[in-house]
């Protein structure tokens, strides 16, 4: 089976291309649910008429997002919409069942960590979410001709649990390896730290050229199995660790590839939806071979386009935000606000609508952009996690209006100016 789309250039711009060979700019929302936090399902079955409720609030956020010009379900829609002609991404969460090297963060479903990929159960996990989603979902994504990819993972901190994601400035994230120093806290049990060591063990050879290379006084390459501090050259230190964060971003890429195209060798890979500018440039040179759309979520009122100028000339492949937003606080009636929305706070809703006209129309001019995709359908309201003015909706289901007006205009204004196909 040919995919459905593709991507490719056209009039100097990277595009998708649908199955009718037509160009695809994605506008995407995100989480098409009404799972935000809190219970809404007496709310919604009040407001849309006791039995069927679900279908008359399915049907009716459907045609609405439709109606201010959205053209794609993006990640974590309801199954329910997998019948639906419009296009669709999804994430499989590849590494949802692998162990751990870090904490990472709490997202939906639960903790989000990165992955020990060196541990048979990482290629176990991708097989097994990739099985869940495919087999155990309504509908056959496999042979699903509206869906245009998949998204391995989300936001995967590829810096480590001791870094700091960059909004328009990746500072010393383009070479930072602290997920590697998250291996090497590993215990001596864990295939991640085996794989650590037996790589100094294949780079240099024997434990006295170590030794000699980093000024140190190890009797065997044993000892570092237990060593989460190391004695080192610094510089020398630093070059390993860049190397091994290659051979993590080499596996995890190699095995998510694999087992995706097991099951699923149509549609196009989307990548781990990377967050911010704090993915090392080595990520990127490990990944451009089997990556079709690097997918980016930022949290910022610019794009940081000098970097991500810099990531398309590394990998020579096209980019698509699939996260941002812009977040009004106690106007929407919110005195708390958690997550990616603090860092674009705004004072209103005409500020939010301003805001997205503003982050859309210049994404759509960079040439190796092919779509946004807006975070979220709901505002979130779970005080211990997500929580803010996110959402073309309200916590009670009401559009804001003034908001969703400037959605629409926009939309329109794009495809009559800057992508019209």
């Amino acid at each position: 089976m040919s995919r459905r789309f593709t991507i490719g250039e056209r009039d100097g711009k990277w595009t998708l291309i649908d199955a009718e060979g037509q160009s695809f700019y994605s506008l995407g929302v995100n989480c098409v649910t009404y799972q935000i936090g809190e219970d809404m399902e007496m709310k919604l079955a009040a407001k849309y008429g006791g039995a069927g409720w679900f279908g008359r609030w399915a049907e009716g956020k459907y045609e609405a997002i439709r109606s201010l010009g959205f053209n794609t379900l993006a990640a974590w829609h309801m199954p329910y919409y997998r019948t639906k002609p419009m296009p669709k991404t999804v994430e499989a969460r590849m590494s949802r069942h692998a162990p751990m090297v870090n904490g990472g963060w709490a997202g939906p479903g639960g903790a989000y960590g990165f992955p020990d990929v060196f541990d048979p159960v990482f290629e176990v996990s991708a097989h097994r979410a990739v099985v869940e989603i495919l087999y155990n979902q309504p509908g056959s994504l496999a042979g699903d001709e509206t869906l245009i990819g998949w998204y391995t993972d989300n936001e995967l901190h590829w810096w480590g649990s001791g870094g700091q994601w960059g909004d328009n400035d990746p500072g010393k994230s383009a070479n930072d390896t602290g997920l590697v120093d998250d291996y090497i806290r590993l215990s001596a049990e864990r295939p991640g730290k085996k794989a650590w060591v037996a790589f100094l063990q294949e780079r240099y050879g024997t434990i006295e050229a170590l030794n000699e290379q980093w000024g140190a006084e190890y009797t065997a390459f044993d000892d570092l199995l237990w060593l989460r501090e190391l004695r080192a050259n610094k510089a020398l230190l630093a070059a390993d660790k860049l190397a091994f964060l290659r051979k993590i971003a080499e596996m995890y890429f190699g095995v998510t590839s694999r087992v995706l195209r097991q099951y699923d060798a149509t549609h196009l890979n989307l990548g781990c939806r990377m967050v911010g500018t704090g993915t090392p440039e080595v990520v990127f040179e490990a990944a451009k071979d089997v990556v079709d759309v690097f997918t980016f979520n930022f949290y910022s009122f610019d794009l940081p386009e000098a970097w991500l100028e810099r990531v398309h000339r590394l990998t020579g492949k096209p980019q698509m935000i699939t996260e941002f937003s812009f977040a009004a606080g106690k106007e929407a009636g919110f005195d708390l606000v958690t997550n990616g929305a603090q860092k674009t706070l705004v004072r209103n809703q005409t500020r939010r609508g301003e805001c997205y006209r503003s982050f859309v129309l210049r994404t759509a001019e960079l040439p190796f952009m092919v779509g946004t995709h807006w975070f979220a359908l709901y505002d979130y309201t779970a005080r211990n996690g997500l929580i803010g003015n996110y959402g073309l909706y309200d916590r009670e289901d009401n559009l804001w209006a003034e908001f969703a007006e400037a959605v629409r205009q926009t939309h329109d204004e794009l495809r009559r100016t800057v992508r019209k196909g």
